[in-house]
């Protein structure tokens, strides 16, 4: 499962960097892995490498930068998630989630120009730090139809630097950033 996930990771580690390229800016996507004594993963690509991986991935997953989102049998169409995202977008600095229990704390939060996402669990020493910019959601959403548009999208991401995101568990932890140094 965890190497499904790397996978998975890696491979949106690759699509991140696909309008870094033409800005001229040579970023890097650097993601973290480490398991402990278990294994350590490192992975350090220039953002460019994206737009190589867009063209190689197959029609099946992703057609013109833009990536087919199959709900299934959830309710929850790419249509409902822009009129969610409208409403989001409106209310401004807002906390929209906060739960706290005996061992658990959960935050879904905007400040400013980030949704910021944040799970604490200290008994297991787990917690986990997402900040997601109001600009990369918007890319997202750009689209039409049932479509993620992920070329624009990931434009919008490689013009971000620090910190995307942060995991931490008692066992592992995983970071993921982009900045200007391999």
């Amino acid at each position: 499962m965890k190497r499904k996930m790397l996978a998975g990771l890696g491979f949106g580690v690759l699509v991140a960097a696909s309008a870094a390229s033409a800005q001229g800016v040579k970023p890097w996507l650097h993601v973290q892995v480490d398991q402990g004594s278990k294994s350590k993963v490192s992975v350090n690509l220039p953002l460019s490498l994206v737009e190589i991986a867009l063209a190689a991935a197959p029609q099946t997953l992703f057609s013109d930068g833009h990536f087919k989102l199959h709900c299934g049998d959830s309710r929850l169409s790419v249509a409902d998630m822009r009129k969610l995202w409208k409403e989001v977008k409106a209310t401004g600095d807002s906390q929209f989630v906060s739960v706290e229990e005996e061992d658990e704390t959960v935050s879904v939060a905007r400040k400013g120009e980030l949704v910021l996402i944040r799970v604490a669990k200290p008994s297991n020493k787990q917690s986990v730090k997402v900040d997601v910019p109001v600009s990369l959601v918007d890319a997202m959403l750009a689209g039409e139809g049932d479509e993620i548009d992920v070329r624009t999208a990931f434009a919008e991401l490689a013009k971000r630097r620090g910190d995307i995101v942060h995991v931490t568990d008692a066992n592992s932890q995983v970071h993921v950033w982009i900045d200007e140094r391999n």
